[in-house]
């Protein structure tokens, strides 16, 4: 068996940052019209899965020096997929009180950090459903996009969106790594992405951060230094009621499907991108949600933190790892207009910016991620109270996969939050629609509806100007 290898800084960062009241743990659910069996899964995970090392390891922290990963003897992966059947009415609302209740529990650091359920009764229709939870230390979303990319029939035919995503891992690649690596794929501390040829993706946008001659280097490192003073001399976050005292349970909700066909129509009447209008109407939904709720909207903004690719994606591999940042993204909740709204996002966070802060944030934490808790808790203290959520972009297949020759019906996932932000929202592309993930601290959004009704209102609305 190959021996252990160290967790790298920004890993461990993410899986320190974890607590009781805010886990960073991914969830995700693949749902299945033509219901596929224990056996089904069980092989196919074993098959493919327990091909990245990550899921046959646990977090060793009992040695002085950094935390390592170390393979658990005698693996068995049943011991890792539960199977179980909702109570009835096992309908769409009994469902997400499933997610939520996964998504309040933290996964145990003595065993590998992840867990798979086959869900009977998993909602509406006679299908079921497979839940994922994977701990954020093992990856970020593009490497487990990667990761479930690997496990679906024939993943060298998925189509995906502008060809943002490497070539699902195959079987031969596997092979190659695994010698390459003398034996076993692990990730060692790594220098952050070489400025000269990070990429930088954010929903559909991306920008080159490094400089192609000295002049523009220069000019690039004022503004990185000109980025890191206002990240940390930004006021903080406005109070709302979506801001507040984190507790222990979560809630997990979803819009219904949305026509991207719709949001490009939109897109085009607004001269903006798919990631605009999402972004612009998600600032109208948090606006909606607020008036309903009497806080004051007028002339204000919410900030939110947009994880940023920083690992040219042809580079993604077994290895699996954490490569982003966060950058800072204004959302004008006080602007009814959307054209106004894109407008605003546009001017006060272009590409480059957004890159750069994502950069510096990737620099804290990979430095962070190796030094005392102590150090840590003081590096991320002075981006508390920066930002109400997280939200993320990532865009999946254009047509409908297959696992274990069932045909995935639809694809759903969760942000995991840090520090002190409650509200987390998923964007996800699939098959010609789009959806929402919702995940809410109860304290703040007991009732992620509140969200995602909203939201759909919004879409709705633009699409009634359009028509």
């Amino acid at each position: 068996m190959p021996g252990s290898d160290p967790l790298s800084g920004a890993d461990n960062a993410w899986r320190r940052l974890g607590t009781v009241d805010n886990l960073t743990t991914i969830t995700g659910v693949l749902w299945f019209e033509d219901p596929i069996t224990y056996e089904e899964l069980r092989d196919r995970l074993e098959e493919r899965l327990l091909r990245f090392d990550r899921f046959k390891q646990c977090v060793d922290t009992s040695g002085f020096g950094r935390a390592r990963w170390e393979f658990i003897d005698e693996f068995d992966i049943e011991t890792h997929i539960y199977h179980l059947s909702l109570p009835e009415p096992g309908d769409t609302a009994t469902f997400k009180q499933f997610v939520s209740s996964l998504m309040s529990r933290p996964l145990d650091e003595c065993r590998p950090l992840w867990e798979a359920y086959l869900i009977e009764n998993a909602g509406d229709g006679d299908g079921n459903a497979v839940a994922f939870r994977i701990n954020h230390s093992i990856g970020d979303g593009f490497a487990l996009l990667y990761v479930l990319f690997g496990l679906v029939d024939s993943p060298e035919e998925i189509e995906m969106p502008m060809g943002i995503v490497p070539n699902p891992p195959s079987a031969d690649a596997f092979r190659d790594e695994a010698t390459e690596a003398d034996g076993g794929i692990g990730t060692e501390a790594v220098d952050p992405p070489a400025e000269a040829e990070s990429e930088v993706s954010a929903g559909e946008r991306g920008t080159s951060v490094g400089p192609d001659g000295p002049l523009d280097a220069a000019r690039l490192a004022g503004k990185a230094v000109k980025t890191g003073w206002d990240m940390l001399t930004q006021e903080d976050e406005i109070e709302t009621s979506l801001r507040g005292d984190l507790g222990t349970v979560k809630r997990a909700g979803w819009t219904d499907e949305i026509d991207l066909a719709t949001v490009k129509e939109i897109g085009a009447v607004h001269d903006a991108t798919v990631n605009d209008v999402l972004l612009g109407a998600l600032a109208g939904a948090f606006r909606r949600v607020l008036q309903a709720r009497g806080d004051p909207i007028e002339g204000r903004e919410l900030r939110v933190s947009v994880p940023i690719n920083l690992r040219p994606m042809e580079q993604r591999d077994g290895t699996l790892g954490n490569y982003f940042g966060l950058a800072f993204v204004p959302l004008p909740i006080g602007e009814a207009d959307l054209d106004e709204r894109i407008r605003i996002i546009h001017e006060r966070m272009d590409a480059e910016t957004a890159g750069l802060e994502a950069f510096l944030m990737y620099l804290t934490l990979t430095f962070g991620g190796h030094t005392p808790d102590f150090v840590l808790d003081r590096l991320l203290e002075q981006f508390e109270d920066q930002a109400t959520g997280v939200v993320t972009n990532v865009p999946g297949p254009m047509e409908c996969v297959e696992f274990a020759g069932h045909e995935v019906s639809d694809i759903m996932f969760w942000v995991p939050q840090a520090n002190d932000q409650g509200i987390g929202i998923s964007i996800f592309s699939y098959d010609g629609s789009v959806r929402l993930g919702i995940a809410g601290d109860s304290n703040l959004l007991a009732d992620p509806d509140e969200l995602s009704e909203a939201f759909r209102a919004e879409i709705d609305a633009e699409s009634a100007d359009i028509e």
